[in-house]
């Protein structure tokens, strides 16, 4: 009966060591690590159709009036509109890492 009682006693200890050890291999600390990338992607905002260019490739806003572009390794801060080269980081980044780019009003051609 003694024999029982400390086998018993024994096997509750190691449990409660190794659900404690358990804990400790779960807790993972992350201290100090970023990945340097601040601006995610950029959200361009103009008129159906309207052209631009970022990072060398050409794109034309859809239907929606919106689109929105990953930044690329490039992490170029410009984009190409209307011949001009405009800058990107002016623009406030959300909690996402998104900026919203308001491209310029397109010109009315005249005939």
């Amino acid at each position: 009966m003694l024999i029982a009682a400390a086998v018993l006693t024994l096997s509750v200890n190691l449990e409660i060591d190794f659900t404690a050890l358990m804990k400790k291999s779960r807790a993972v600390e992350v201290r100090g690590l970023t990945c340097g990338i601040r601006t995610v992607g950029y959200r361009f905002v103009g008129t159906p159709g309207q052209a631009f260019r970022y990072e060398g490739d050409a794109y034309t806003v859809p239907a929606g009036g919106t689109i929105e572009l990953v930044t690329s390794r490039r992490r170029t801060s410009e984009y190409d509109i209307n011949g001009k080269t405009l800058p990107l980081d002016v623009w406030p980044i959300d909690q996402f890492g998104f900026r919203t780019v308001p491209l310029p009003k397109p010109q009315p051609t005249t005939n």
